[in-house]
């Protein structure tokens, strides 16, 4: 693997016998990514080498989950896998704990197709099994807005699942299907959590004791429900939900230090057990310097700043110094050890804790 991204640190004050162990610990343990946002890092030249080059071994990429068209969803995830074939020099498709072990003994990615949302579900659970027989293995409920499931982070009603949200809770559970709750309310976060038999994952969220994003940031209450039934919270460099002002809502910039003030944070809450990393990091669109007509920050950010934050909504807020894209991701193990985590421990939040609830929801 190139080691060019995963040398010394210049954020942090370390020794050189703790700068030599980051980097050693970097290089050797089994990075899993909660969520990868951009299906171009499959085949686009510039960026196919990032999540290797960064030392993930498995990611869960997004790969549908908004629309509200099945045929349209489905056609994604097909879409999707013949990417990965095409790709299959660096890439592997993730149905099991079995594939990502495959993955890192060939020294290649290990691919999760997830959804972030499931507007594609209409009114028809048997559109569920479809998408598990497709490989997804990741499903967030809702994405933003409500739907037959549930309601998202951006609804205006104050309601969770609905009663065919509860039947699919437990239709994923029996899937084997790991249920993603990043994007919901707080009511449907907290009822999912609840219902599920299965361990849930937060795959890319703050803190809100640290960063109010209504939704997108979890509260403490939250994290410890998820901690408690086995789940795991991602936290994410996502600018939204790492600084803003508490009263304009304004995205403040932020650092590498300020992501580990969230991971420490959610660690108090939840134990060292129930952290990971979730990238939702799009090096691609940072270097164009602009953002699609649909992405959250032109389309939510306009009319819900309680959830996406005050800023641009024609381009990306700067992403944290030091952590603004994967080509970076090695100051975060640099962090950790310089906060004062054992070995053990940064490999729990660093991909074992990930690892531990697929294992578990995918048997």
């Amino acid at each position: 693997m190139d080691t060019e991204y995963h040398g010394a640190s210049d954020w942090f004050d370390l020794t050189e016998t703790e700068a030599n162990r980051a980097r050693d610990l970097h290089e050797e343990m089994r990075i899993v990514d909660g969520l990868v946002a951009g299906t171009y890092y499959l085949d686009d030249p510039g960026y196919r080498d990032h999540l290797r080059e960064a030392g993930i071994v498995a990611g869960n990429l997004t790969v549908g989950g908004p629309d509200f068209d099945f045929e349209a969803t489905a056609a994604g995830v097909a879409d999707a896998r013949r990417r990965l074939a095409a790709n299959d020099d660096i890439y592997r498709l993730v149905e099991s704990v079995e594939d990502i072990d495959h993955a890192a003994e060939t020294d290649r990615t290990g691919i999760i197709l997830g959804f972030q949302g499931g507007n594609w579900v209409g009114n028809d659970l048997s559109r569920l099994r479809t998408i598990a027989e497709l490989g997804v293995r990741v499903v967030d409920l809702t994405y933003n807005r409500g739907n037959t499931l549930g309601d998202g982070c951006c609804e205006y009603r104050d309601a969770g699942l609905t009663m065919l949200g509860r039947e699919a809770v437990a239709e994923l559970n029996d899937l084997g299907i790991v249920i993603d709750v990043s994007h919901a309310n707080d009511r449907t976060t907290s009822e999912i959590v609840e219902r599920s038999t299965d361990p849930v994952i937060a795959s890319h969220i703050g803190c809100r004791a640290l960063a109010h994003s209504q939704g997108r940031a979890k509260t403490d209450e939250q994290l410890a429900a998820i901690a408690d039934e086995g789940g795991v919270n991602c936290i994410t460099p996502f600018p939204p939900v790492i600084k803003r002002d508490a009263d304009t809502h304004e995205v403040l910039p932020a650092t590498v230090h300020d992501v580990l003030d969230h991971v420490d944070h959610a660690v108090d809450v939840g134990g060292v057990e129930s952290v990971a990393f979730g990238g939702d990091m799009s090096d691609r669109t940072l270097d164009q310097g602009s953002i699609s007509q649909g992405s959250n920050l032109n389309v939510w950010r306009k009319t819900h700043p309680e959830v996406y934050g005050a800023g641009p909504t024609d381009r990306m807020d700067p992403y944290p110094d030091g952590l603004s894209r994967y080509t970076e991701l090695h100051n975060l193990t640099h962090g950790l050890v310089a906060r004062g985590y054992t070995d053990d421990e940064i490999r729990l939040i660093m991909g074992g804790n990930l690892l531990r609830v697929f294992e578990s929801v995918w048997a």
